[in-house]
This record gives structure tokens, sequence and C-alpha cells, in this order.
């Protein structure tokens, strides 16, 4: 037998929904674009060294070789952004300059789904790059690289003229990076 629907009731805990989150969201303080860049190099630092690495344990110089490297490089680097967005809300160079990457509709802590978008939307053509580049190089190899450079001038374009900072790849996965506030 299906239980009884009081409208009333779901009315009412609709609008405590709604006031939580129109509440946590307008208390989230989005970062600067200076700061995320930074934050961003201090995160490519680390990652570099990690590459460095790898490149000593994976020293083939083949096609194979640079495929291989490119591809352990990106499971890498999704493990290093997914783990730290979704268990400490900010990757290494983020924790260091005081940022949270969160869910923007009500700050939460990002789910593996929302960390796996933002990465694909972020590092994606970057992989891509990569991987077209160990195979082909030259001048094709180049022009995609050219395309890669306007695509991320593209999310540093739309981070910083959006009233929420929120760039293209923030939109797609609804994250939203904020400056750490003391609760």
């Amino acid at each position: 037998m299906l239980a009884p629907t009081y409208p009333a009731a779901n009315t009412a805990e609709e609008g405590r929904r709604f006031v939580t989150v129109q509440a946590a969201s307008s208390a989230l303080a989005p970062a600067t674009i200076g700061a995320r860049v930074v934050a961003f190099i201090i995160d490519a630092i680390v990652l570099f060294f990690c590459r460095l690495v790898l490149g000593g344990i994976v020293g083939d110089v083949t096609i194979v070789g640079g495929l291989t490297r490119a591809l352990i490089f990106a499971a890498l680097g999704f493990l290093y952004f997914g783990y730290s967005w979704t268990a400490w809300r900010a990757s290494p160079g983020q924790r260091v300059l005081g940022l949270a990457t969160v869910n923007a509709v009500d700050g939460a802590t990002l789910t593996w789904n929302q960390a796996t978008m933002r990465w694909a939307w972020l590092f994606g053509p970057s992989v891509v790059n990569t991987i077209f580049d160990a195979q082909v190089g030259g001048a094709l190899g180049g022009l995609v690289s050219l395309i890669v450079l306007g695509y991320y001038i593209y999310l540093l374009y739309t981070a910083a003229t959006d009233p929420s900072r929120q760039g293209f790849h923030d939109k797609q996965a609804g994250t939203l990076v904020t400056v750490r506030t003391a609760a």
C-alpha cells in the first residue's frame, strides 16, 4: 500500500533544503585566478619530479616507451588530483595556499564522479596531446599542441571572467575553487 503524501510537508522540506543550499553557496568565496595559477604551478612541480622518477624507471625511448610513460603519467596525475580533491578537498598546491575545490551547489566534498569530470576537462586535452605527440610528433604534433594551448587559454579566460571564478571545466563538473575560511 502506498503511503499518503502531504504536499505541505514536502514543500516545507524543499524550502529548508533550498535555504540550506543557498546559505552554503553564498558563503563560498571564490579563489582568485592568481592563487589558482600558483597552486597549479606547485602541483606541476610535484608532478614534474614524479615524472623524472618515472622516466628513470621506464627508460625506453621508443614509441611504445613514450606511450607507456604517457599513460602511466596520466594515471598518476588522475590519482594525484582525484584523491586529493575527494579526500582533502584540495590538491597539495591548493592546500598550501588555503584553497579548496568543492561542489559548486552546496560546498560539499567532491564525489569521484565530479573529480573525474573535472580532471578530464582540465587535463584530458593535455593527455591526448602527450599521447598524440609520442605517436606522431612533427608539424602535426605541434599543431595539436597549439590547439591544446588555445584550450588552456580559454579555460583561464572563462575562469577570469566568470563572477564566481568558475572556468569551463568547473562548470562542466559542477565544481568551485574557493578560499578556505575558518568555520
